[in-house]
């Protein structure tokens, strides 16, 4: 309940700052969500989804910046067994662009992911939530001076820690636009 009275709060005071602000910027975007779980004793299993983000940021000048956003991970099953996860996470990064030109440039991400994470199985659904580092690299393209496309791949690290041990990683390769305002 903190976390989301927090990310309120902090949503309420950005919108009118980032409204004024030159080097503001949201986007959205989808992609790949690979979920790779490891459990002891049974081995690993991985399978992809469609993720999906929003995300919202501020460039402080043409090099470095920040951004948060939401991901959601998608759903995967394994096999026919009855049993899945589920994910998403909630971030804040610290951001770096090399343009290339006019046009190009490469980015990287570096932050920290709240991520959270529903295992379903038989015997009933397990939530687990985890903190880990969030670390994404990838290009833009602009498309006008407001509107840019992206690519960008993105760990985010080990969103959940299974009952007698193991981890469940996600990895995402997304696509979209970001609209700077």
């Amino acid at each position: 309940m903190k976390n989301k009275l927090a990310l309120a709060l902090l949503a309420a005071a950005a919108v009118p700052m980032a409204a004024h602000a030159e080097g503001s910027y949201v986007g959205a975007g989808i992609g790949r969500a690979e979920q790779k779980v490891a459990i002891n004793n049974f081995g690993t299993y991985k399978d992809t989804d469609v993720g999906v983000k929003v995300f919202g940021g501020f460039n402080f000048d043409k090099n470095f910046g920040v951004e948060a956003g939401y991901t959601d991970f998608g759903k995967i099953e394994y096999g026919n067994t009855g049993t899945g996860t589920k994910g998403r996470s909630f971030y804040a990064a610290g951001t770096a662009t090399l343009p290339l030109g006019e046009k190009f440039a490469l980015t990287g991400k570096l932050g920290v992911a709240k991520n959270r994470a529903k295992l379903q199985m038989r015997g009933g659904d397990v939530k687990d939530q985890k903190t880990d580092a969030l670390i994404g690299v990838g290009a833009t393209y602009a498309v006008t001076k407001n509107i840019a496309a992206y690519v960008e791949f993105e760990n985010y690290g080990n969103i959940a820690q299974p009952a007698g041990g193991g981890s469940l990683k996600v990895t995402v390769l997304s696509t979209g636009m970001r609209f700077s305002f």
